[in-house]
Protein backbone atom coordinates (compact mmCIF):
# COMPACT_ATOMS: atom_id res chain seq x y z
CA UNK A 1 0.00 0.00 0.00
CA UNK A 2 1.45 3.84 -0.69
CA UNK A 3 2.14 5.96 1.67
CA UNK A 4 -0.41 8.73 0.50
CA UNK A 5 -3.26 5.88 0.56
CA UNK A 6 -2.20 4.45 4.09
CA UNK A 7 -2.55 8.16 5.31
CA UNK A 8 -6.13 8.46 3.27
CA UNK A 9 -7.20 4.86 4.71
CA UNK A 10 -6.47 5.68 8.42
CA UNK A 11 -8.30 9.26 7.53
CA UNK A 12 -11.48 7.29 6.90
CA UNK A 13 -10.99 4.65 9.35
CA UNK A 14 -11.51 7.35 11.85
CA UNK A 15 -13.44 10.23 10.25
CA UNK A 16 -17.02 11.36 11.51
CA UNK A 17 -19.72 11.46 8.70
CA UNK A 18 -21.04 14.71 8.35
CA UNK A 19 -24.72 14.93 6.71
CA UNK A 20 -23.22 15.48 2.76
CA UNK A 21 -20.48 13.33 1.30
CA UNK A 22 -19.48 15.19 -1.46
CA UNK A 23 -17.39 13.34 -4.49
CA UNK A 24 -15.15 16.38 -5.45
CA UNK A 25 -12.20 14.71 -7.54
CA UNK A 26 -11.64 17.59 -10.11
CA UNK A 27 -11.18 20.64 -8.05
CA UNK A 28 -9.29 23.88 -9.30
CA UNK A 29 -7.31 26.82 -8.14
CA UNK A 30 -9.33 29.77 -9.17
CA UNK A 31 -8.07 32.68 -9.97
CA UNK A 32 -10.75 35.56 -10.64
CA UNK A 33 -9.24 38.98 -12.08
CA UNK A 34 -11.49 42.23 -12.55
CA UNK A 35 -10.34 44.53 -15.52
CA UNK A 36 -12.01 48.22 -16.25
CA UNK A 37 -11.52 46.92 -19.97
CA UNK A 38 -9.94 44.30 -21.87
CA UNK A 39 -8.25 44.71 -25.20
CA UNK A 40 -7.52 41.66 -26.98
CA UNK A 41 -3.88 41.87 -28.39
CA UNK A 42 -2.61 44.13 -26.10
CA UNK A 43 -1.24 43.80 -22.53
CA UNK A 44 -3.98 43.81 -19.95
CA UNK A 45 -3.63 45.06 -16.17
CA UNK A 46 -5.82 43.66 -13.46
CA UNK A 47 -7.48 46.82 -11.26
CA UNK A 48 -8.88 43.47 -8.84
CA UNK A 49 -8.09 39.57 -8.09
CA UNK A 50 -8.75 36.89 -6.01
CA UNK A 51 -7.53 33.10 -5.14
CA UNK A 52 -9.98 31.01 -4.75
CA UNK A 53 -11.32 27.32 -4.33
CA UNK A 54 -12.87 25.99 -7.70
CA UNK A 55 -14.41 22.80 -9.17
CA UNK A 56 -17.76 22.03 -8.35
CA UNK A 57 -17.63 19.86 -5.67
CA UNK A 58 -15.32 23.06 -3.64
CA UNK A 59 -17.83 25.25 -4.45
CA UNK A 60 -20.68 23.15 -3.33
CA UNK A 61 -19.24 23.14 0.17
CA UNK A 62 -18.42 26.40 -0.07
CA UNK A 63 -22.24 27.88 -1.05
CA UNK A 64 -23.19 25.55 2.20
CA UNK A 65 -21.09 27.57 4.64
CA UNK A 66 -22.27 30.50 2.48
CA UNK A 67 -25.81 29.54 3.60
CA UNK A 68 -25.10 28.32 7.15
CA UNK A 69 -21.99 29.93 8.02
CA UNK A 70 -21.28 26.94 9.03
CA UNK A 71 -18.38 24.41 7.36
CA UNK A 72 -19.33 21.20 9.25
CA UNK A 73 -22.56 20.18 6.98
CA UNK A 74 -19.97 18.70 4.18
CA UNK A 75 -17.21 15.93 3.53
CA UNK A 76 -14.99 16.71 0.60
CA UNK A 77 -13.85 13.51 -1.27
CA UNK A 78 -11.24 15.28 -3.22
CA UNK A 79 -8.23 13.75 -5.47
CA UNK A 80 -5.30 16.65 -5.39
CA UNK A 81 -1.70 16.73 -6.34
CA UNK A 82 1.48 18.92 -6.67
CA UNK A 83 1.76 22.46 -5.43
CA UNK A 84 -1.67 23.44 -6.43
CA UNK A 85 -3.14 20.62 -4.56
CA UNK A 86 -1.50 22.04 -1.39
CA UNK A 87 -2.19 25.50 -2.14
CA UNK A 88 -6.43 24.37 -2.05
CA UNK A 89 -5.87 22.42 1.18
CA UNK A 90 -3.78 25.24 2.88
CA UNK A 91 -7.39 27.21 1.37
CA UNK A 92 -9.73 24.69 2.89
CA UNK A 93 -8.02 25.13 6.01
CA UNK A 94 -8.14 28.31 6.56
CA UNK A 95 -11.79 28.44 5.82
CA UNK A 96 -12.43 25.21 7.95
CA UNK A 97 -14.02 22.95 5.30
CA UNK A 98 -13.80 19.22 6.24
CA UNK A 99 -12.06 16.73 3.68
CA UNK A 100 -9.90 13.62 2.76
CA UNK A 101 -7.41 13.80 -0.04
CA UNK A 102 -6.44 11.24 -2.01
CA UNK A 103 -2.76 12.31 -3.63
CA UNK A 104 -2.04 11.73 -6.93
CA UNK A 105 1.21 12.35 -9.07
CA UNK A 106 0.28 15.27 -11.19
CA UNK A 107 -0.42 18.77 -10.17
CA UNK A 108 -4.04 19.65 -9.84
CA UNK A 109 -5.76 22.10 -12.17
CA UNK A 110 -5.96 26.08 -12.09
CA UNK A 111 -8.80 27.99 -13.93
CA UNK A 112 -8.90 31.46 -14.69
CA UNK A 113 -11.84 33.92 -14.75
CA UNK A 114 -11.80 37.50 -16.71
CA UNK A 115 -14.43 39.68 -15.98
CA UNK A 116 -14.56 43.32 -18.46
CA UNK A 117 -16.17 46.03 -16.62
CA UNK A 118 -16.10 47.83 -19.29
CA UNK A 119 -18.57 45.34 -20.99
CA UNK A 120 -20.03 43.39 -18.36
CA UNK A 121 -18.43 39.94 -20.18
CA UNK A 122 -17.00 37.07 -18.68
CA UNK A 123 -14.38 34.80 -19.72
CA UNK A 124 -13.50 31.19 -18.66
CA UNK A 125 -10.29 29.97 -19.33
CA UNK A 126 -9.79 25.95 -17.65
CA UNK A 127 -6.49 24.65 -17.13
CA UNK A 128 -5.69 20.77 -18.06
CA UNK A 129 -6.54 18.25 -15.28
CA UNK A 130 -3.66 15.53 -14.91
CA UNK A 131 -4.23 12.20 -15.36
CA UNK A 132 -5.32 10.54 -12.04
CA UNK A 133 -3.32 7.63 -11.19
CA UNK A 134 -4.46 3.67 -11.02
CA UNK A 135 -3.44 3.69 -7.26
CA UNK A 136 -5.32 6.97 -6.79
CA UNK A 137 -8.58 5.70 -8.24
CA UNK A 138 -8.38 2.53 -6.52
CA UNK A 139 -7.59 4.46 -2.80
CA UNK A 140 -10.76 6.91 -4.10
CA UNK A 141 -13.09 4.00 -4.83
CA UNK A 142 -12.22 2.51 -0.99
CA UNK A 143 -12.17 5.33 1.23
CA UNK A 144 -15.91 6.50 -0.57
CA UNK A 145 -17.13 2.84 -0.17
CA UNK A 146 -15.98 2.54 3.39
CA UNK A 147 -17.80 5.78 4.26
CA UNK A 148 -20.83 5.27 3.30
CA UNK A 149 -21.13 1.98 4.61
CA UNK A 150 -19.97 2.62 7.76
CA UNK A 151 -22.36 2.55 10.96
CA UNK A 152 -23.30 6.39 10.92
CA UNK A 153 -23.27 6.82 6.92
CA UNK A 154 -23.93 10.58 5.57
CA UNK A 155 -27.43 11.45 5.07
CA UNK A 156 -26.69 12.35 1.86
CA UNK A 157 -24.07 11.69 -1.53
CA UNK A 158 -23.78 14.54 -3.57
CA UNK A 159 -21.09 13.91 -7.03
CA UNK A 160 -20.27 17.28 -8.91
CA UNK A 161 -18.32 17.25 -11.61
CA UNK A 162 -16.58 16.13 -14.11
CA UNK A 163 -14.47 13.04 -13.88
CA UNK A 164 -10.48 13.74 -14.11
CA UNK A 165 -8.72 11.98 -16.70
CA UNK A 166 -8.13 8.60 -14.92
CA UNK A 167 -10.90 8.22 -12.51
CA UNK A 168 -13.46 5.92 -14.96
CA UNK A 169 -17.41 7.06 -14.80
CA UNK A 170 -17.80 3.09 -13.63
CA UNK A 171 -16.18 3.44 -10.89
CA UNK A 172 -17.82 6.17 -10.15
CA UNK A 173 -20.83 3.82 -10.64
CA UNK A 174 -20.00 1.93 -8.40
CA UNK A 175 -19.31 4.31 -5.35
CA UNK A 176 -22.91 5.04 -5.80
CA UNK A 177 -23.88 1.46 -5.55
CA UNK A 178 -22.33 0.66 -2.37
CA UNK A 179 -24.71 3.10 -0.62
CA UNK A 180 -27.22 2.57 1.83
CA UNK A 181 -30.76 3.21 1.84
CA UNK A 182 -30.08 5.59 4.65
CA UNK A 183 -28.05 7.87 2.17
CA UNK A 184 -29.83 10.03 -0.53
CA UNK A 185 -28.16 10.10 -3.63
CA UNK A 186 -27.45 13.70 -5.67
CA UNK A 187 -25.89 14.13 -8.72
CA UNK A 188 -24.69 17.13 -10.83
CA UNK A 189 -22.43 16.12 -13.32
CA UNK A 190 -22.85 15.09 -17.15
CA UNK A 191 -19.58 13.83 -18.80
CA UNK A 192 -19.49 10.04 -19.30
CA UNK A 193 -22.27 9.95 -16.92
CA UNK A 194 -24.19 6.61 -18.15
CA UNK A 195 -22.95 4.30 -16.40
CA UNK A 196 -23.83 6.07 -13.16
CA UNK A 197 -27.44 6.79 -14.21
CA UNK A 198 -27.82 2.92 -15.73
CA UNK A 199 -26.75 2.52 -11.74
CA UNK A 200 -30.56 3.32 -11.25
CA UNK A 201 -29.52 5.02 -8.14
CA UNK A 202 -29.89 8.47 -8.82
CA UNK A 203 -32.71 9.76 -6.56
CA UNK A 204 -32.25 13.60 -7.34
CA UNK A 205 -30.55 14.73 -10.56
CA UNK A 206 -29.43 18.58 -11.28
CA UNK A 207 -29.06 19.55 -15.09
CA UNK A 208 -28.44 22.29 -17.20
CA UNK A 209 -30.75 22.59 -20.48
CA UNK A 210 -27.89 22.16 -22.68
CA UNK A 211 -26.81 18.95 -20.61
CA UNK A 212 -29.75 16.92 -20.45
CA UNK A 213 -29.70 17.25 -24.06
CA UNK A 214 -26.71 16.41 -24.47
CA UNK A 215 -27.23 12.84 -22.42
CA UNK A 216 -30.29 12.11 -24.52
CA UNK A 217 -28.90 12.83 -27.84
CA UNK A 218 -26.32 9.58 -27.01
CA UNK A 219 -29.69 7.29 -26.51
CA UNK A 220 -31.61 8.99 -28.94
CA UNK A 221 -30.68 10.29 -32.54
CA UNK A 222 -33.69 12.71 -32.95
CA UNK A 223 -31.87 14.80 -29.80
CA UNK A 224 -28.96 15.37 -31.65
CA UNK A 225 -29.63 18.83 -33.76
CA UNK A 226 -31.95 20.07 -31.00
CA UNK A 227 -31.45 22.90 -28.97
CA UNK A 228 -33.36 24.20 -25.63
CA UNK A 229 -35.40 26.07 -27.45
CA UNK A 230 -36.49 23.17 -29.49
CA UNK A 231 -38.01 20.77 -26.41
CA UNK A 232 -40.16 20.94 -24.01
CA UNK A 233 -37.79 20.83 -21.14
CA UNK A 234 -40.33 19.52 -18.58
CA UNK A 235 -41.38 16.64 -20.70
CA UNK A 236 -37.19 15.67 -21.59
CA UNK A 237 -36.58 15.93 -17.79
CA UNK A 238 -39.61 13.65 -16.94
CA UNK A 239 -38.32 11.45 -20.15
CA UNK A 240 -34.72 10.96 -18.47
CA UNK A 241 -36.11 10.50 -15.28
CA UNK A 242 -38.24 7.36 -16.20
CA UNK A 243 -35.67 6.10 -18.29
CA UNK A 244 -33.04 5.38 -15.53
CA UNK A 245 -35.36 5.70 -12.21
CA UNK A 246 -34.61 8.89 -11.28
CA UNK A 247 -36.60 10.28 -7.84
CA UNK A 248 -36.28 13.72 -9.20
CA UNK A 249 -34.77 15.74 -12.59
CA UNK A 250 -33.97 19.48 -11.97
CA UNK A 251 -32.99 21.65 -15.42
CA UNK A 252 -31.90 24.86 -14.82
CA UNK A 253 -31.71 27.42 -18.54
CA UNK A 254 -29.91 30.17 -17.10
CA UNK A 255 -31.72 33.25 -16.59
CA UNK A 256 -34.59 31.99 -18.24
CA UNK A 257 -37.31 29.41 -16.58
CA UNK A 258 -36.41 26.57 -14.62
CA UNK A 259 -38.23 22.80 -14.25
CA UNK A 260 -38.41 20.27 -12.02
CA UNK A 261 -39.89 17.04 -13.06
CA UNK A 262 -40.92 14.55 -10.03
CA UNK A 263 -40.74 11.34 -11.93
CA UNK A 264 -42.20 9.81 -8.67
CA UNK A 265 -45.08 11.78 -8.58
CA UNK A 266 -45.46 12.25 -12.46
CA UNK A 267 -45.81 15.92 -11.74
CA UNK A 268 -44.10 18.81 -12.93
CA UNK A 269 -43.33 22.75 -12.14
CA UNK A 270 -41.57 25.64 -13.32
CA UNK A 271 -39.92 28.42 -12.16
CA UNK A 272 -40.19 31.99 -13.68
CA UNK A 273 -36.71 34.12 -12.67
CA UNK A 274 -36.57 37.68 -12.45
CA UNK A 275 -34.44 40.14 -14.02
CA UNK A 276 -31.29 40.67 -12.38
CA UNK A 277 -30.27 43.14 -14.37
CA UNK A 278 -33.62 45.33 -14.41
CA UNK A 279 -34.06 45.22 -10.84
CA UNK A 280 -30.81 45.17 -9.35
CA UNK A 281 -31.45 48.20 -7.32
CA UNK A 282 -33.96 45.82 -5.47
CA UNK A 283 -32.37 42.98 -5.03
CA UNK A 284 -29.22 44.81 -4.06
CA UNK A 285 -30.41 48.17 -2.24
CA UNK A 286 -30.05 51.35 -4.01
CA UNK A 287 -27.01 52.00 -2.50
CA UNK A 288 -25.33 48.70 -3.10
CA UNK A 289 -26.23 48.88 -6.80
CA UNK A 290 -23.23 49.70 -8.91
CA UNK A 291 -22.98 52.33 -11.55
CA UNK A 292 -22.69 51.60 -15.56
CA UNK A 293 -22.62 48.21 -16.18
CA UNK A 294 -23.06 45.30 -13.90
CA UNK A 295 -20.64 42.09 -14.21
CA UNK A 296 -22.95 39.39 -14.00
CA UNK A 297 -20.59 36.07 -12.92
CA UNK A 298 -22.63 32.64 -13.74
CA UNK A 299 -19.85 30.55 -12.70
CA UNK A 300 -20.68 28.77 -9.98
CA UNK A 301 -24.12 29.23 -9.75
CA UNK A 302 -25.06 25.99 -10.85
CA UNK A 303 -23.03 24.31 -8.03
CA UNK A 304 -24.56 27.20 -5.69
CA UNK A 305 -28.10 25.95 -6.82
CA UNK A 306 -26.93 22.61 -6.17
CA UNK A 307 -25.53 23.31 -2.76
CA UNK A 308 -28.56 24.79 -1.01
CA UNK A 309 -31.84 22.60 -2.95
CA UNK A 310 -29.67 19.56 -1.28
CA UNK A 311 -29.42 21.27 2.12
CA UNK A 312 -32.83 22.30 1.88
CA UNK A 313 -33.89 18.57 1.35
CA UNK A 314 -32.08 17.17 4.17
CA UNK A 315 -34.08 20.36 6.51
CA UNK A 316 -37.24 18.58 5.32
CA UNK A 317 -37.97 21.09 2.68
CA UNK A 318 -40.39 20.31 -0.22
CA UNK A 319 -38.47 19.53 -3.55
CA UNK A 320 -40.02 22.25 -5.41
CA UNK A 321 -39.68 24.87 -2.80
CA UNK A 322 -35.94 23.15 -2.22
CA UNK A 323 -35.38 24.09 -5.89
CA UNK A 324 -36.63 27.45 -5.54
CA UNK A 325 -34.07 28.25 -3.07
CA UNK A 326 -31.31 26.63 -4.95
CA UNK A 327 -32.56 29.25 -8.19
CA UNK A 328 -32.73 32.20 -6.02
CA UNK A 329 -29.61 31.76 -4.34
CA UNK A 330 -27.68 30.83 -7.55
CA UNK A 331 -28.87 34.01 -8.88
CA UNK A 332 -27.74 36.17 -5.59
CA UNK A 333 -24.56 34.98 -6.00
CA UNK A 334 -24.18 35.91 -10.10
CA UNK A 335 -25.01 39.51 -8.27
CA UNK A 336 -21.47 39.10 -6.91
CA UNK A 337 -18.08 39.48 -9.56
CA UNK A 338 -16.04 37.75 -7.19
CA UNK A 339 -15.21 35.20 -5.60
CA UNK A 340 -17.34 32.15 -6.83
CA UNK A 341 -20.38 31.08 -5.05
CA UNK A 342 -20.65 33.89 -2.66
CA UNK A 343 -24.33 35.62 -1.98
CA UNK A 344 -26.51 37.53 -0.01
CA UNK A 345 -29.06 35.93 2.16
CA UNK A 346 -31.19 38.96 2.21
CA UNK A 347 -30.50 39.38 -1.45
CA UNK A 348 -31.37 35.70 -2.34
CA UNK A 349 -34.68 36.30 -0.30
CA UNK A 350 -36.01 39.00 -2.50
CA UNK A 351 -34.85 37.43 -5.46
CA UNK A 352 -36.89 34.51 -4.11
CA UNK A 353 -39.86 36.83 -3.32
CA UNK A 354 -40.13 38.10 -7.10
CA UNK A 355 -40.17 34.20 -8.34
CA UNK A 356 -42.84 31.97 -9.68
CA UNK A 357 -43.45 28.48 -9.63
CA UNK A 358 -46.62 27.08 -11.22
CA UNK A 359 -48.12 23.50 -11.33
CA UNK A 360 -47.35 22.22 -14.99
CA UNK A 361 -48.13 18.77 -15.40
Amino acid sequence: MPASKAVAMNSADTHRSNDILCLAPNAAYQLTVLFDKITLGDVNRASMQTNSLGGKGQNFAVATKQYYKSADRVTLLQILGGPTGTQIEAMEDEQGFDYITVRTSLPTRTCTTCLDMSTGDMTEMVGVSGLIDEHAEEEYEQVATQILQSENPPRALALCGTFPPGLQSTTVSRIIQARTEKTLVFVDAVKDIHPVLESKCIDILKVNSGEVLNILSALEPAYQDKTPKDVDLAKVAMELGQRYSIGAVAVTDGPFTAYLANVQDNRAHAFSIPDLLKDREYFLGSDQAPQGHLVLNPLGAGDTCSAVMMNHMLDDKVMVEAFAAGLAAASASCLVPMPNCVFDRKVMERIRGKMTVREIM
